[in-house]
C-alpha cells in the first residue's frame, strides 16, 4: 500500500510538471532573439533584417537596399511571423524562415574570430542573416519603422506593411 501511494504521488507530480509543456504551443520566434541581423558580402551592405519578439509574438523588418555602390531606394516590409506546423513563416511573403545552427552558419569559423554570432536564419533572399552580439538596433532605423514594428507586435493576426525607405546615392 505504501509503495502504491509513493508511485501514485510520483506519477501525479510528473503529470503535473509535464502536462503544461506537452500542450503548450511553441513560441513563434523563440529561437530568434530580437535585434538586427546582417548578411556577409557587398550585395547585402545596404540590406538587413530585424526581429522583434515580445509576449509570444514575432515580427520581422525586411530592408532590401540596392547592392553596394548602386543608386536606389530601400524596400522595407514589416511583417508578422507565424508558426505553421512547427515552421516559421514571414506572413507578408508566405516565405519560410530556416533557422541555421551556428556551426552551419556560412563562414562561421572566420566570423567567430572577430565577433560572437548569437543566432542565424536563412530566407530565399540568398543571404544567411546573423545576429552579432552587442547590436541592439541598426543606426539606420527610423522612428516610423519603430512605430510600425510596435504596431505589428500589438496586432492580433497577420500584419503586413510596406513603407518607403531612404534613397541611397550610389557611386555609379
Amino acid at each position: 500500500m505504501k509503495n502504491l501511494f509513493i508511485n501514485f504521488t510520483i506519477t501525479t507530480a510528473l503529470i503535473t510538471l509535464i502536462s503544461p509543456l506537452a500542450f503548450a504551443s511553441p513560441k513563434s520566434g523563440s529561437k530568434l532573439p530580437s535585434g538586427p541581423y546582417y548578411a556577409m558580402g557587398t550585395m547585402f551592405n545596404n540590406s538587413w533584417r530585424e526581429i522583434l519578439n515580445r509576449n509570444g509574438r514575432t515580427c520581422i523588418k525586411i530592408v532590401d537596399g540596392p547592392p553596394n555602390n548602386v543608386r536606389g531606394r530601400e524596400e522595407i516590409m514589416i511583417s508578422s511571423v507565424s508558426n505553421r506546423g512547427g515552421k516559421l513563416y514571414i506572413d507578408g511573403k508566405n516565405q519560410e524562415i530556416e533557422i541555421i545552427p551556428l556551426k552551419n552558419f556560412p563562414e562561421y569559423e572566420f566570423l567567430s574570430q572577430y565577433s560572437t554570432i548569437l543566432a542565424g536564419f536563412g530566407d530565399n533572399s540568398g543571404g544567411a542573416w546573423g545576429l552579432v552580439a552587442g547590436n541592439k538596433s541598426d543606426s539606420r532605423t527610423t522612428p516610423e519603422q519603430n512605430k510600425r514594428m510596435q504596431e505589428c507586435i500589438n496586432t492580433k493576426g497577420k500584419y503586413v506593411r510596406k513603407i518607403k525607405g531612404r534613397m541611397l546615392q550610389g557611386q555609379f
